[in-house]
């Protein structure tokens, strides 16, 4: 699989979290980010999340807080949401 043209992707000490090539901001809480990308789907995972800046014309996002994990994927059908995607 060859890299996402425009997509990056910088943690800081796990306290935050810079993604670059962001198109949406799909769901969030204080638990998870799902975002789309130009690399696909990218969830977000840890505890006390908040966006700290967002830039939508430039596609640039920063989320503070604990992260956990990152998983590329589609994450639309989690329980967490409330509700079914199609």
């Amino acid at each position: 699989m060859e890299p996402a043209e425009g997509h990056d992707v910088r943690i800081l000490a796990r306290r935050e979290i810079e993604v670059t090539g962001v198109e949406r901001l799909e769901q969030f809480d204080a638990e998870a980010f799902v975002l789309a990308t130009r690399a696909g789907e990218l969830c977000v995972e840890g505890q006390g999340l908040a966006i700290k800046a967002f830039d939508r014309q430039a596609g640039v996002i920063r989320i503070e807080g604990e992260i956990g994990a990152l998983t590329y994927g589609d994450h639309r059908r989690r329980a967490r949401w409330g509700r079914i995607w199609p």
